[in-house]
Formats: structure tokens, C-alpha cells, sequence
């Protein structure tokens, strides 16, 4: 009777040590996947931000999508988006330390990084920038040289229009600041403004207004890729792994937004009060067509090439946009594009 009694303490001995074992190993795997199944506190996400380069709209598109959908999250961030304007510098934000993350056009990292501040591009959003300028058909810019003489709406400073009066024959332009309103242009059948395919168009549509647009990339060649993902050397070697998180989730968001649009417009429009979801549909579907294109046509959403940044660091610099010659390599890195 002792020895059934003996036999039967040690099995349920070596039970509870199998059970204690299995336990610790959970306790281990949900520590490693930052579960809380154990009742333990969940891993802690990194806090981050990062800057639009104007107020919410669809060319933001992924950002928000990756936002509302829970993939920044899903790769241990808690992201805050900050939306831009047009006296807010994503690239001054990034470079003092205020936020980790921003978005701008690549004429701009290289101006900054000529200017000594040290922001790299990580990845792309659109291939062909979106910049164009817009006319009345009755008085239709068959070239570039057309506008000379004319009115013409442009934002102060901007690299585009430097390099266009520096390395083409258009004299004796009538400059106007771009506010982003369209109504001087509307009521001038003469003039010309720059605008955004991808938005001043919408809005001349909805006014009725007989007009045509002319790309600056098609009509100059010059074409920076626009809405790029940046950050600073120091911040991306000293934190590659978020800097990939933040990466792959961005693009994620993008792929989702591609086909999900209309799901994710609802949730920009909390951003942006102002914007209509019938205006966002449009910039959508406008977007899309600029991002899946060229080279991102084969590699996708985020890919940038030497040759493309090359090519805009000598047009810069021969279109007296930036005083010195630039090694574009340092520029950007596709180290963390999958």
C-alpha cells in the first residue's frame, strides 16, 4: 500500500514539473511576441511622429492608412501624425529633433543637405511629382517658354521655378504668390498658376472651369520624387530597427490604401475638416497613378534609384537651385525597403 502511495506522489511530482516547465515557456513566448497572456505588462511601444508636408489629403494616403489600420502598431509604434502647412517645415522639424519623421520632395532633402542639414530619404511615395502648371484652354501653355510675359501664381522659392528661369528661355514673367486659393485665376483667362494635379484640378472641375494642366516633369524633365519618407543620418544609424518598422509599415499602409481608398478617406477627413470625401476620392485616384508608375510599376510603392537622384542633383546644380555639386548617394538609402 506504501509503494502504491509512493508510486502515485511521484507521478503527479513529475506532472506538476511538466506543467511548470510548459508555463515558463509560455511566460517566455508571450514576453518575446509582447503578448499579455500571462497577465504581464504588454511591450512598450516606441513613440514617434512624424510630419506631413501639408494638411491631410490623399497624398498622404498610406500614412493614414497604416495609422487607422493598426500597422504602426503591429510593428511596436505609437505614431502621431502631424500635419503640415504651409508655415511648417518637415524638414526643419526632423532636423532639431522634434519629430523623427517627415515627409517632402526630394529638391528639398538636397537643398537641406546643401545647406549642411543632414536628412536622408528612406524611402519614396511618388514617382512622378505631382506639380504641374494649370491654364484656361482658351489660352493653352503648348510650352514652357509660353509663359513669358505672363501672370503666373507661384509659391516663393520654390526649386522647380528657380530651375525653370535658370535653364530655359521664359522672360519677363509676372510673378503672383501662390496662396492655394484658385479664384485670381479663375476670373484672369490670361494667367497661369502651378497647382497639384492631384487637387487644383478637382477644384477647377467643380468650378466649371474650361482648363488644361501641363506637368513640370513632362514638360522639363525635372522630377523629384515627391512625398518621400525622411529622417536624419544620426536617427537612422542609431535606430535602424524602428526606422525599418516605420518603413515597412508606411509602405504596408500604402499597398492597403492603393485598393481601400474610400475605406481610409473617412478617417484622413478627421485630420482634415475641409476636405470633402468626394475630394479625396478624386486626389486617390489622381495619386495612384503617379505612385505605381515607372520604376515602382516593377519594384513598387517606396523605390528609389542612384540614377533618378543623380539625374536631379546635376539639374539642380546646373539650374543654379543648389551652389554645389552633391554626392546624391548620400541622399537616400533603400537599405530598409523590403
Amino acid at each position: 500500500m506504501n509503494r502504491k502511495r509512493s508510486l502515485a506522489l511521484m507521478v503527479l511530482l513529475c506532472v506538476s514539473i511538466v506543467l511548470s516547465a510548459c508555463g515558463s515557456n509560455n511566460e517566455t513566448n508571450n514576453a518575446a511576441n509582447g503578448t499579455n497572456d500571462g497577465g504581464a505588462e504588454p511591450a512598450a511601444l516606441k513613440k514617434i511622429t512624424q510630419v506631413t508636408n501639408w494638411f491631410a489629403e490623399a497624398e498622404h494616403g498610406g500614412q493614414y492608412a497604416a495609422l487607422q489600420q493598426g500597422f504602426y502598431k503591429e510593428a511596436g509604434l505609437d505614431m502621431t501624425i502631424q500635419s503640415g502647412g504651409p508655415q511648417v517645415s518637415g524638414v526643419q522639424l526632423v532636423a532639431s529633433g522634434k519629430a523623427e519623421f517627415a515627409m517632402a520632395h526630394a529638391d528639398e532633402v538636397l537643398m537641406a543637405r546643401a545647406q549642411g542639414i543632414p536628412v536622408v530619404a528612406i524611402a519614396s511615395v511618388l514617382q512622378t511629382n505631382p506639380i504641374a502648371f494649370m491654364y484656361h484652354n482658351e489660352n493653352k501653355l503648348a510650352q514652357i517658354e509660353d509663359l513669358s510675359g505672363k501672370t503666373t501664381y507661384i509659391l516663393p522659392g520654390q526649386p522647380f521655378w528657380n530651375y525653370i528661369l535658370n535653364t530655359r528661355d521664359v522672360k519677363g514673367v509676372k510673378e503672383v504668390a501662390y496662396t492655394g486659393s484658385m479664384a485670381n485665376f479663375i476670373n484672369d483667362k490670361s494667367s497661369y498658376t502651378q497647382g497639384y494635379v492631384t487637387n487644383e484640378s478637382y477644384t477647377l472641375q467643380q468650378e466649371g472651369v474650361d482648363f488644361g494642366s501641363m506637368l513640370i516633369a513632362d514638360a522639363t524633365g525635372y522630377n523629384p520624387y515627391a512625398c518621400m519618407l525622411i529622417t536624419t543620418e544620426k536617427y537612422m544609424q542609431e535606430n535602424p530597427e524602428i526606422v525599418k518598422a516605420y518603413v515597412d509599415a508606411s509602405l504596408k499602409g500604402w499597398n492597403f490604401y492603393k485598393d481601400n481608398y474610400e475605406e481610409v478617406n473617412p478617417f484622413i477627413q478627421t485630420y482634415n475638416p475641409d476636405a470633402t470625401l468626394e475630394w479625396l476620392k478624386f486626389g486617390a485616384e489622381a495619386a495612384i497613378d503617379l505612385i505605381w508608375t515607372g520604376d515602382a510599376a516593377e519594384h513598387g510603392v517606396g523605390y528609389m534609384s542612384l540614377e533618378r537622384w543623380e539625374t536631379l542633383a546635376k539639374q539642380m546644380f546646373e539650374g543654379k537651385v543648389i551652389e554645389k555639386e552633391l554626392d546624391a548617394s548620400k541622399a537616400f538609402t533603400t537599405e530598409f525597403i523590403s
